[in-house]
């Protein structure tokens, strides 16, 4: 055993005095040259249109069996005045439950199949086994048409989000981010309007359904569908569980271009308690 260990402690010595110079011909005082630049290519996706104006587009990757689908929606910034808050709300409260199933049967049902499912104010992605792409589509279509935006859920995500407000008032972070905004676009400016917890208090449910009444349309909407999956079974999967989903007219927005500053400002927060 001691002559192993006496072998290997030399094999090492051994090992640095022969590195030893290589190292001394490094002239560090050169920058060595870059290597060839890597080669990256990316294939064009597969992609179609249903007749309700979807445009979807389909990445074939079959390293693993699982699908991947993303709904995008495509809409102007949107100014939201003094209910400041309600375009996320609605895109939370679309996880919240369906006509055809609640928001427990909605968890249920994900949770059984393994797959994941997540809501925004811009879309709806999800993610399942190939085996399980039936019951996503299907799942993400009942919550894409057919949200219900209970009431009960809507005053208990008011009360989250108003408990969040209270926190990022002791965030260094959160409070740079809001005064950045604020002075870069204006508090007039969708980028830089202020959520404030008036503004959240202010907020209707009827406000959070006209947004999804309004925004939540397949003709400004992109999908991409990821995975193990080919176009021709990615087609027939989207045209059954999204091709009933209707179009409709979606208003468009412009806002005046913020001016560049002229000069540098520093802004400065006051905090006392800090």
């Amino acid at each position: 055993m001691k002559a192993q260990v006496v072998k290997y402690m030399m094999s090492i010595l051994l090992a640095i005095v022969f590195a030893v110079p290589v190292l001394a011909q490094v002239d560090r005082s050169v920058m060595p040259e870059p290597g060839p630049a890597p080669e990256i290519n990316i294939e064009s996706p597969d992609s179609f249109t249903l007749d309700n104006g979807l445009t979807v587009y389909v990445v074939e990757n079959d390293k693993l069996p699982t699908v991947a689908i993303s709904l995008f929606i495509d809409r102007d910034p949107i100014f939201e005045g003094e209910m400041a808050g309600y375009v996320s709300m609605a895109g939370q409260l679309m996880r919240s439950g369906t006509t055809q199933r609640t928001k427990q049967e909605l968890d249920q049902e994900i949770d059984f199949v393994g797959a994941s499912l997540n809501t925004s104010s811009s879309g709806v992605f999800g993610s399942s086994l190939k085996r399980h792409m039936e019951t996503l589509a299907e799942l993400m279509a009942d919550v894409v048409k057919n949200p219900s935006f209970p009431e009960d859920e809507f005053e208990k995500l008011r009360k989250q989000t108003i408990s969040g407000l209270a926190q990022s008032k002791e965030d260094g972070n959160s409070i740079a981010s809001n005064v950045a905004q604020a002075l870069t676009y204006g508090t007039g400016h969708p980028y830089g309007e202020q959520v404030t917890e008036e503004t959240v208090n202010a907020i209707t449910l009827e406000k959070v359904k006209e947004y999804y009444n309004t925004y939540f349309k397949p003709n400004i909407a992109y999908m991409a569908v990821v995975g193990d999956i080919k176009k021709k079974e990615a087609q027939k999967l989207v045209e059954k569980y999204f091709g009933d989903w209707e179009s409709g007219d979606v208003p468009e927005h412009t806002y005046e271009k913020p001016d560049s500053p002229e000069e540098v400002v520093i802004a400065i927060v006051d905090r006392p308690q800090a």
